[in-house]
């Protein structure tokens, strides 16, 4: 009897459910909530800019923000999933206010000042993806996270070339 015990002990181990083995931390639970936030928030902008951009440059960059946004939210719902993580739905009302004030401009101005935002929230999202990586447990998520900076980063140096041009047009009128 007493060899059984520790027998069932390590096969209860062994059977447990691989949900308990992907049970994310707290901190990393509340960093891919962040994220989520985040990617809904570039993607509703990136919505309003190809709508209302004047320039052709300006449009391509905000359908590019929606594409490249949306695929970065889905990877992540579909990681989330996996480990039992429950996200936001909603951008956060700090970035649904900036949206209304920039919904109020329109041709070049638009084009402007969309862009000032973009290079605005990319730095700041590269910042925060480079703290989320170096404190995230979960190797998955920091994983993906790493990989999410890597393509923030080129949408910041887009992002930066165009400002320089719509803030160029913008000036010249």
């Amino acid at each position: 009897m007493r060899s059984l015990i520790p027998a069932l002990a390590l096969a209860a181990f062994v059977a447990a459910p691989a949900y308990a083995q992907d049970k994310m931390s707290n901190d990393d639970q509340a960093a891919m909530k962040q994220l989520a936030s985040a990617n809904i928030a570039e993607i509703e902008a990136g919505k309003m800019g190809s709508s209302k951009a004047q320039s052709p440059d300006v449009k391509k960059f905000a359908q590019q923000m929606v594409q490249d946004h949306g695929k970065m939210l889905d990877e992540l719902k579909s990681l989330a999933k996996s480990k039992g993580v429950a996200l936001p739905d909603n951008a956060p009302m700090k970035d649904m206010a900036q949206s209304k004030l920039l919904e109020r401009k329109s041709g070049a101005e638009f084009d402007k000042d969309y862009m000032e935002h973009m290079v605005k929230d990319h730095e700041k999202n590269v910042q925060d993806t480079e703290n989320i990586a170096a404190k995230a447990k979960d190797p998955q998520f920091k994983s993906a996270v790493q990989q999410a900076n890597a393509k923030i980063k080129e949408h910041l140096q887009m992002a930066q070339r165009l400002a320089q041009g719509a803030a160029a047009g913008s000036s010249s009128k």
